[in-house]
């Protein structure tokens, strides 16, 4: 009996919330809202211009469907799907009230509409829908800038404009061509440049008639020109490099007046030189198993310079240095 009971008034109390649930949810209540005016036209058409674009309603329905409203931001505008039987006039004049109806489906009314800075509106929204036209192979062409190119070519060459059609009218046909702008921020070491880019969406240059393009992004390949830079990389010391077994047998003699030293200037690409630091070069006389004593002259060597990256020269060859072998265990003898 008292299970009974228990479940009776577990079923009232559960009965009762459900109520005051549903009672506050269909409490009807006010709410201000700024919406977009969205003008849906054919894919051939294009919406240039909407006045105004913005709008102030005040709406009232049931808080229920007023939380669902925020939880689908969609539907919070002032909505127009045009066919092409509509887009005849020119401008367009829409009532806002026709754009909002679709609210009626959630039991919301509006109650007020203005504009978006709450000013007194008449309810018309005028637009300007224009019809697009194709133009196939339109070339792209190629404006490099932090660099100087000497060749640059973009893939694919050419690409499929969307236009206004009034507008087409303004660009001759040998004017008719997109920009592929490429900013170069560092010059690599080969010169050699490929990446993706995003057209301007302009037609006969950046100055041109709006335009969609078909694709948007192309990959543009440049060969850079940079220019040569001499830099003088101070005195570098003559470092000797040679087999193990060559260095435990002998000792090396340079001739008394050989300069132990050299002076390096290079010159290359300004990005490449001016990255260079002593830190990254070494000069070096190297020696093999086969280089042996010459009791009777100097052996002439030619000292070498390592670690320099290929696009970067020296401005002069560095000049032979004379030097020659003898054993640990003899005194060197000058020729």
């Amino acid at each position: 009996m008292m299970s009974e009971r228990i479940k009776t008034f577990l079923a009232v109390t559960i009965l009762t919330v459900a109520v005051w649930v549903w009672a506050d949810l269909e409490q009807t209540r006010k709410t201000e809202e700024i919406v977009p005016v969205q003008i849906n036209v054919p894919s051939d058409y294009r919406v240039r211009t909407v006045r105004p674009s913005q709008l102030t309603v005040t709406l009232e329905g049931p808080e229920g469907e007023l939380q669902g409203l925020e939880a689908a931001p969609q539907e919070k505008v002032c909505r127009f799907n045009l066919a092409k039987a509509d887009l005849q006039s020119s401008p367009l004049v829409l009532s806002a009230r026709e754009g909002l109806q679709h609210l009626n489906d959630r039991r919301i009314a509006v109650t007020e509409i203005r504009d978006a800075d709450g000013r007194i509106f008449d309810g018309r929204i005028y637009a300007d829908a224009i019809h697009l036209v194709e133009v196939p192979d339109v070339r792209v062409e190629v404006q490099v800038t932090g660099a100087v190119a000497s060749a640059a070519s973009a893939q694919p060459p050419t690409v499929t404009a969307r236009v206004a059609e009034p507008d087409l009218q303004e660009v001759p046909e040998g004017k008719r061509y997109v920009v592929a702008p490429l900013a170069v921020e560092n010059i690599p070491e080969d010169l050699q440049v490929e990446q993706e880019v995003t057209l301007d969406r302009h037609l006969g240059g950046p100055e041109g008639i709006e335009a969609t393009l078909e694709p948007p992004i192309v990959t543009v390949s440049a060969r850079l020109q940079a220019a040569v830079t001499k830099r003088n990389l101070g005195r570098f010391p003559i470092l000797i490099a040679a087999p193990p077994e060559v260095l435990n047998r002998y000792r090396v003699v340079f001739q008394q007046d050989a300069e132990r030293w050299v002076e390096l200037e290079v010159e290359g690409p300004g990005p490449a030189v001016e990255r260079l630091t002593s830190q990254d070069m070494r000069v070096q006389l190297v020696l093999t198993e086969d280089d042996k004593p010459n009791p009777g002259s100097w052996l002439p060597g030619q000292p070498v310079v390592v670690g320099l990256p290929a696009s970067v020269k020296l401005t002069r060859p560095l000049r032979p240095v004379n030097f020659n072998l003898e054993k640990y265990t003899e005194k060197a003898t000058p020729p």
